[in-house]
């Protein structure tokens, strides 16, 4: 799958403990390509977001990546903030 970062999903990144930076950054750049099907990322704690078709969360600690899946072969990463704000700003 391709891969693609919005500009405040960079800037969240910024933000972000190193820690987790460390396992957004392997997840979106060392999982995420290599995925088949969105059914791939079961094991990632994914949640679909309720009411935005799509749009979908994984779960990391206190932190949550929203993403939107498009088409088959694209995935927009578009937030990564601490549980208690994603939600706010995404989707």
């Amino acid at each position: 799958m391709n891969v693609f970062f919005k500009p405040t999903f960079i800037k969240d990144f910024k933000k972000l403990p190193s820690d987790i930076q460390r396992e957004v950054h392997s997840l979106c750049t060392e999982a995420f390509p290599k995925l088949r099907s969105i059914r791939d990322l079961k094991n990632y704690n994914l949640k679909p977001i309720k009411g935005f078709p799509g749009y979908y969360r994984i779960r990391l600690g206190d932190y949550r990546i929203g993403f939107k899946l498009s088409g088959e072969s694209k995935i927009e990463c578009m937030r990564v903030k601490n549980r208690k704000d994603i939600y706010k700003h995404f989707p």
